[in-house]
């Protein structure tokens, strides 16, 4: 049976990705499935995922897939979710990399309290050799409604790779990544947590987010802010669709505003007029 399907698209990630893939081989838990999604970059990656897992001998299950074309980061997930047949998903990019017991920690809490979520913590990797350890706030272990799930929505940290989903979930809700390519993940993991039912968390188990000056998210994009508040127009009406946008309201008003108004501006004043000063 495999317990964790683990989701990582593959895009212009050679520098990188030998150091991903070791930390996935690393993992404890033997029964993990790892789906490897070719989203048509222009290195070897792809090519050299094959060769460092073709030697492979043991019981990790490796799935490689494909795009159709070059789709982003938020299209090559969901194809991954569609391949995974484990009772959880987690996503790893491949230019980061996970503690050993990751997988292993977060299914064992998922499964003794038969959550639908389990979260861990995020380290941040800085190319000074600096690390940032943050920390979802805490939230007691089971049932995942109410008050509970109000002040966490309030004040939890979008870092949706810190956390297994139950697969059900996901597909159940029909929970996919908008086509957005500026916060589709934290509408992917607001709506996911706004179906929850049941939560678990480790602390201890961290993921560590690398970064570097290449990375998708360090890169200037002038359409980012609208492509933001697009994600969470499409998460606003995925709450009103599953009627949950009412007992959650305020909670949600306040995650458009402080997740999605107030950091557009931010993308807007850093991708836009910075970009006319430069050429003023």
């Amino acid at each position: 049976m495999v317990k964790v399907s683990l989701v990582i698209p593959v895009y212009n990630a050679r520098t990188h990705l030998a150091e991903c893939l070791d930390s996935v081989l690393a993992q404890t838990l033997d029964e993990l499935e790892v789906v490897l999604v070719d989203d048509h970059g222009s290195d070897d990656s792809i090519d050299f995922a094959h060769t460092r897992l073709g030697t492979y001998e043991g019981p990790k299950r490796f799935v490689f897939c494909e795009t159709v074309v070059n789709a982003g980061p938020g299209a090559a997930r969901n194809l991954g979710i569609e391949k995974a047949s484990g009772t959880y998903v987690g996503f790893l990019d491949s230019d980061d990399t996970l503690d050993p017991g990751f997988c292993a920690s977060l299914y064992e809490a998922a499964s003794k309290a038969d959550a639908d979520l389990a979260f861990g913590s995020i380290v941040f990797e800085h190319p000074d050799g600096a690390t940032v350890l943050k920390k979802n706030p805490a939230v007691e272990s089971g049932a995942f409604t109410g008050k509970a799930k109000k002040r966490y929505l309030c004040r939890f940290t979008s870092y949706f790779t810190t956390y297994l989903y139950r697969r059900s979930l996901l597909t159940d809700n029909q929970i996919r990544f908008p086509d957005t390519h500026s916060a589709e993940d934290s509408c992917f993991l607001i709506c996911s947590l706004l179906s929850a039912g049941r939560i678990a968390s480790d602390e201890t188990a961290r993921y560590h987010y690398h970064i570097y000056g290449s990375s998708t998210s360090q890169r200037r994009d002038p359409a980012r802010w609208k492509n933001r508040l697009a994600s969470f127009r499409t998460m606003a009406a995925y709450a009103r669709e599953k009627g949950l946008y009412h007992p959650y309201r305020h909670a949600i008003r306040l995650m458009i505003l402080k997740k999605g108004w107030i950091l557009a501006a931010k993308d807007y004043l850093v991708n836009n007029l910075s970009k006319h000063k430069n050429h003023g």
